[in-house]
């Protein structure tokens, strides 16, 4: 009797085998439940990082090209009676005509795709020829604009002349010509940035449309 008594006493203040493997398992899934709600909120938390990140980079990239597009305006060695403000027009390349450091004098500006990364060359006219000319390289490193652009396909610059009998802007799908690009009176720009691509929701997409100041008559809305 007296032993059943304190075998009953010994089953009562410990665990079985069986019990300790349960208590193990669910322990276990308690903590790979704890551990993957933690790594859903990591990534969550990052992809919004990144995100604002990309959004704010892009915003500052698209705040400089726009303005300086705005004030695009003829180059010192214009010779013609219409603008030659935009000397190249192209889906991942732009050049044209500005004022950078208002001297009063317009630098050719570059602004080109190489790669994720967007950048800008300038190069300032020499005065010594009358009228001042420019040189055919450019007399700066390229600068960094922006990194992680992933307009690989698509474009980052579109074109926009004005359709008198609509009255509206009209898109020009090739100003590869001098003709075509002096109809030019509005430029689009359109950036889509992830600067961390392996966080696929970190991306964003900006665009904008800019009107070209000296083209711009007063008829034409933009957006």
């Amino acid at each position: 009797m007296r032993y059943l008594e304190t075998r009953k006493l010994r089953g009562e203040s410990g665990f079985t085998l069986t019990e300790l493997i349960v208590v193990v398992l669910i322990a276990g899934i308690v903590s790979v439940a704890v551990l993957s709600f933690y790594l859903s909120i990591s990534r969550s938390s990052a992809d919004q990082m990144t995100r604002i990140q990309s959004q704010d980079s892009a915003r500052s990239a698209m705040y400089e090209m726009s303005r300086f597009i705005r004030a695009a305006c003829s180059s010192e060695s214009n010779l013609t009676k219409t603008s030659d403000a935009l000397v190249l027009a192209d889906p991942h390349e732009c050049v044209f005509f500005v004022d950078i450091d208002g001297d009063d004098l317009a630098e050719r500006v570059r602004y080109y795709l190489s790669g994720a990364t967007l950048r800008m060359q300038k190069a300032e006219p020499d005065t010594e020829d009358s009228p001042a000319t420019y040189p055919d390289e450019y007399d700066s490193d390229a600068v960094v604009v922006l990194d992680g652009v992933r307009n690989d396909e698509d474009a980052i610059f579109s074109y926009y002349g004005y359709d008198e009998d609509r009255g509206e802007l009209e898109e020009i799908p090739d100003a590869s010509t001098d003709a075509l690009r002096r109809d030019v009176v509005a430029i689009g720009l359109r950036l889509t940035v992830n600067e961390k691509p392996e966080l696929a929701k970190g991306g964003v997409e900006l665009s904008t449309r800019v009107l070209i100041r000296q083209r711009y008559d007063g008829g034409i809305s933009g957006s």
